[in-house]
């Protein structure tokens, strides 16, 4: 809402805009844009032709190292190759740790190939999660099972299933996907991280392994469909299952539909049918890209030499106007050569092909070629709540190259039946802005005065408003619409401010007159006035605004050092603008407490973002690494604030510090923390403890530091020096390990709740044994054959 009360609507979501009428919203712009219309070249195999390339195919997976899996010819183990080859003698089995075994051996120890059990064949292969290797295996008969391989942990897993496992999947949370013609299910589960041997004298968990590999739940597919491929991306995008079936209802494509579900494993999660535009081959598998879109490989014609219909065709999943459907993308995605009909799978979240050269990413054409013009309009119109609503502008964030445009056209009704036999109202041209449009989006601004293109009276009042935009280009460029902000209702200011009969007196027509019909006076001098009122509104909501100009958490960055200047104290030079503003507004606090302890703290807690309030930077001063009975009477001993201990010392007689006075010494020394003024008369003997107790633990200070904050170190001295006085000496130490600092040495234990950072690798002249660095297995189908890094 502006200064005059004038509301607004934003749109800038793929949800706020129709696609497929030659526009489509682009993720990686964050924006509406023409869609490609490129020629495609796609094969034109037969289904019978797809299901016997499909049936003799075999599953291909590549590692991040290049090194490629698959099942070996008897699909009887899971072999690996150094890199891609046709060669049966290049490849080996992978190996891992059998289930069950404890490793106190030599034996034990050893790694096992990867197998499918006595009796059965491997039928499925597919990579994922942190990586994670599944193979889905059956007899054919009565026994189907999982493997899932670790590839980093080298370990390997096995369960029964209810159905055989056609085709597997791993999703982002380590969940086992599989499926049939019939059904998907679901398994989860792992060994234990380390070998454990189970001992009779001691009690032992009735089951060792509290969640091993185990089917979860089934569930039944839409009827009457033929797998052909499983995919899905992340942990939270769709499950998606591609299926063919027989011919259309008019008989003349292959009918194919896409059927998806969320990841989330819910048995009960219902399908949604995605038909597949016709001009689509029968496909035999499918990927995610990491636009979301879905893949769709079609196996290349028989006989086609050279490989010529090559485009691998890239479908978008819409549901506009309640209408599932994937769209075909009037873009290329050629490939070299196609020597499978089977996408690579892998860890990258990458889709390749296999080509004849081996696994290649499948990357869209360079060259980009668009329509001339498309059109994209509102799911639903806006809605703004009043009947005869005065739309008043469009403010738009966009991008329009040169040789392209944008063209708006509205229509309004206080109904929506009315709505939708209006007639649209092309806007004028949209004009270029020099002020910001905050929360629309990136690119220029733009703005157009809602109105009808002619007739006495052009105003458009109505409770509903609906748009279209329509989007024009050279071909080789496409204007990017980001989004718009629609105002409402208009504040007139000839309504408001000019006496009564200079005010519009007549109603817009129903009907746009289709002859060129003159303004009156009236709506001529609103349309000038609202001119005025375009440039001026925006003044007066920033004077209206103004307090934000001088708050620290609003006002503009570039105030940032002139306010601070003004407060008497500098603003620090490269660190971040939210650490900046959080400096300044607690400046007076930290000009009040200069000198003190709390000061000291506040400055290192801003400096470091946060450091001091989570404990990893810990200013202590030296005279507190002193410890007293808390048996002595009439001093108070509570440790609750105490940097070291943080309230955990619940008496003196405790293993911090000494817990008796024994000795002139150590009296003197309990005397001169406490009561300095009770040995001035016991002599010089005395005085001089009193001189060396002060000179080891007074006008010290030890600022400790730990977890992220050992990287600040440099800032942190750099506050010392500017926060601590003069006559205090201090020094910055950093620690490898979080700990609340008073007990873990002496207790032995972590004592600082923070997460677990990860193990570095081991690296000579750093690592230390027993220290946290750790010598890992990359993730890899082969370790041995991986580079070192």
């Amino acid at each position: 809402m502006d200064a005059n009360g004038t509301r607004f609507l934003i749109l800038d979501a793929a949800a706020d805009f129709t696609t497929g009428d030659g526009c489509v919203w682009q993720p990686r712009l964050s924006g509406l844009v023409l869609a490609q219309a490129q020629e495609l070249r796609l094969p034109a195999t037969t289904p019978a032709q797809a299901l016997g390339v499909w049936q003799a195919a075999g599953p291909l997976v590549r590692d991040d190292f290049g090194q490629i899996g698959r099942l070996s010819p008897d699909r009887s183990l899971f072999q690996v190759a150094r890199s891609w080859t046709t060669r049966d003698e290049d490849f080996r089995p992978v190996l891992a740790a059998a289930e069950g075994l404890a490793g106190s051996s030599a034996r034990e120890a050893a790694l096992d190939p990867v197998a499918a059990p006595a009796g059965c064949r491997f039928t499925d292969l597919a990579l994922g999660g942190e990586g994670l290797a599944v193979l889905g295996w059956s007899d054919g008969a009565s026994r189907h099972g999982l493997t899932l391989v670790h590839l980093g942990r080298r370990w390997q897993a096995s369960c029964g299933v209810a159905f055989p496992p056609r085709r597997v999947l791993v999703d982002g949370a380590n969940r086992c996907w599989w499926a049939d013609d019939t059904h998907l299910g679901v398994a989860w589960g792992q060994p234990l991280p380390a070998p454990y041997r189970p001992r009779p004298e001691r009690f032992e968990p009735a089951q060792l392994v509290p969640r091993p590999l185990a089917q979860e739940w089934v569930q039944g597919l839409p009827p009457g469909l033929a797998l052909r491929g499983l995919a899905g991306a992340g942990q939270t995008r769709f499950h998606l299952a591609r299926l063919a079936g027989g011919p259309d209802p008019a008989g003349l494509r292959p009918w194919q539909v896409v059927a998806s579900r969320t990841l989330e494993p819910d048995p009960a999660a219902p399908f949604t049918l995605w038909p597949v535009d016709p001009r689509v081959g029968p496909a035999t598998d499918l990927a995610v890209p990491p636009d979301g879109r879905l893949a769709l490989l079609v196996p290349r014609e028989p006989g086609e030499d050279p490989f010529r219909n090559r485009d691998c065709p890239v479908v978008t999943l819409t549901d506009t106007g309640q209408r599932p459907r994937a769209l075909l993308a009037q873009e290329r995605f050629p490939q070299r050569s196609q020597l499978s009909p089977r996408f690579v799978g892998g860890l990258d979240g990458q889709v390749r092909y296999l080509a004849a050269d081996g696994p290649c990413r499948l990357l869209p054409l360079a060259q980009a070629r668009y329509p001339s013009q498309g059109t994209s309009g509102l799911p639903r119109p806006l809605d703004s709540g009043e009947p005869d609503t005065l739309w008043h502008r469009l403010e738009l964030a966009a991008c329009i190259p040169a040789g392209c445009h944008l063209t708006v056209e509205a229509r309004v009704a206080d109904s929506p039946d009315a709505l939708s036999r209006a007639d649209w109202n092309r806007q004028p041209p949209p004009l270029r802005l020099r002020r910001p449009l905050d929360a629309v989006g990136p690119g220029e601004r733009f703005e157009i005065l809602l109105q009808r293109p002619q007739g006495r009276v052009r105003q458009l009042r109505g409770r509903y408003l609906a748009l279209r935009l329509t989007l024009a280009g050279d071909g080789r460029s496409t204007p990017v619409v980001h989004g718009l902000r629609v105002w409402y209702p208009r504040f007139s200011w000839q309504t408001a401010h000019l006496p009564e009969h200079l005010h519009q007196q007549e109603r817009p027509p129903a009907v746009t007159p289709a002859e060129p019909v003159p303004a009156n006076a009236a709506d001529l001098r609103e349309r000038l006035l609202a001119v005025f009122e375009g440039l001026l509104t925006p003044i007066e909501d920033r004077i209206a605004a103004a307090e934000a100009l001088l708050h620290p958490a609003t006002m503009p960055r570039r105030l940032l050092a002139r306010v601070a200047e003004a407060l008497g104290g500098p603003l620090p030079i490269g660190w971040p603008e939210a650490r900046q503003r959080r400096w300044l507004a607690a400046l007076g606090q930290l000009q009040a407490w200069r000198g003190t302890l709390a000061g000291l703290s506040l400055a290192l807690d801003i400096a470091t973002g946060g450091g001091v309030g989570r404990g990893q930077v810990v200013p202590v001063e030296h005279y507190r690494l002193r410890r007293t009975m808390a048996t002595i009477l009439g001093i108070a001993l509570d440790d609750t604030g105490h940097p070291l201990t943080l309230g955990t010392g619940l008496s003196g007689n405790s293993i911090v510090g000494d817990s008796l006075i024994l000795g002139d010494d150590s009296s003197r020394e309990f005397l001169a923390l406490f009561a300095p003024e009770l040995v001035a008369r016991a002599g010089s003997r005395a005085e001089e403890t009193v001189a060396a107790f002060f000179d080891q633990a007074s006008h010290r200070l030890t600022v400790l530091l730990h977890g992220e904050a050992k990287a600040q170190q440099p800032l942190v001295e750099e506050v010392c020096a500017a926060e601590v006085p003069a006559h205090l000496l201090w020094t910055v130490k950093a620690s490898d390990h979080p700990f609340v600092l008073g007990l873990s040495p002496l207790l032995g234990i972590d004592t600082y709740l923070t997460l677990l950072p990860p193990a570095r690798p081991v690296k000579a002249d750093r690592s230390r044994l027993g220290r946290g660095d750790l010598i890992r297995n990359p993730v890899a189908l082969a370790p041995e054959l991986a580079p070192i890094p």
